[in-house]
């Protein structure tokens, strides 16, 4: 069986419904991002340690690019082009040695913001060791480019291209949802502690109180698909039946904006490689409805699921 947990915060109650199948963070981008926030992006030279080869970078690269462009307008061939004539090998300030070097990244970027009039810069990593590739994006501003704002990392083990290229998906995916998280979803209200002083309510009439914040439609719409998700996987627990009752396994599914599986990854692994691939191998076969037209516009969804087998 699943189990799956929904909790809705209102004000200070807390309402969970159990089903069969835990949806942890199915966070996309919200409708409420205009075009003039996002136009516009600067994307940094792409960052190497290790032992890579320039064609696999080139290709990386490029697919990262590729896929930032769904959502943003690029000028990264632009500043590509600028940095190589001021003599530097990267704009990330994390990589100067020397003060000198600080200064001449801070000004170089300051002259970004104000000739392509934007704030967001997009910096790609890759490290390699003798055993996984770690791929990093981080998000910094053009206005203080000293201060990494966010930043994502995927680890893969023995991966050739075309696994490296989804997990560059994913990467940009989790980028995305984290943006979302830090800049457009509003904070919860703080609840005063018992030290301080609660304001008087109010005793204005009621028709003069303020109506009620209406649900946002990107939300509506995620909980209803999330619903929709728990129903069809119910039955890929009829196929863990054989093994070990409590055993369960976290898995981070991508979903395209036809509901097609097209990314999965292990978030935590169940011990059990027969368990974890059979839990994989059920997902991928699930045609899952499309997405909502509101969450089509930011492409693929991602969701990590928890997938048990309680008997």
């Amino acid at each position: 069986m699943f189990c799956l947990i929904k909790i809705y915060k209102e004000k200070k109650s807390l309402k969970c419904f159990c089903l069969s199948l835990i949806i942890f963070s199915i966070l996309s981008v919200p409708s409420n991002i205009s075009a003039a926030e996002s136009d516009r992006v600067v994307i940094g030279p792409i960052s190497v340690l290790g032992e890579i080869s320039v064609p696999e970078q080139q290709i990386l690269f490029n697919y990262f690019r590729e896929q930032i462009n769904q959502r943003y307008s690029l000028v990264s061939h632009k500043v590509l082009e600028m940095i190589a004539e001021q003599g530097l090998s990267s704009i990330d300030i994390e990589d100067c040695r020397d003060s000198e070097c600080v200064r001449k990244v801070q000004k170089f970027i300051s002259n970004l913001r104000t000739q392509f009039k934007t704030d967001e810069l997009f910096l790609f990593g890759l490290v390699k060791s003798d055993e996984e590739i770690q791929l990093s994006l981080k998000l910094s501003s053009l206005s203080a480019p000293e201060v990494t704002q966010i930043i994502v990392s995927q680890t893969c083990g023995k991966c050739g291209i075309a696994a490296l290229m989804a997990e560059v998906d994913m990467l940009v995916q989790r980028m995305l949802q984290r943006i979302v998280e830090e800049k457009f979803i509003q904070p919860e209200e703080e609840i005063a502690s018992p030290d301080e002083k609660i304001p008087p309510v109010s005793e204005e009439p009621s028709d003069l109180l303020p109506e009620p914040t209406p649900p946002d439609p990107y939300v509506v719409a995620r909980d209803a698909y999330n619903e929709q998700i728990g129903e069809l996987l119910i039955n890929v627990t009829y196929s863990l039946q054989v093994f070990r009752s409590g055993m369960f396994v976290q898995l981070e599914v991508s979903i395209d904006t036809e509901g097609n599986v097209v990314g999965q990854k292990i978030v935590k692994t169940s011990g059990s490689q027969d368990y974890d691939q059979t839990a994989i191998m059920n997902v991928q076969d699930i045609q899952f409805d499309p997405l909502p037209e509101i969450m089509r516009q930011f492409g693929n969804y991602v969701v990590i699921v928890q997938i048990q087998n309680s008997r």
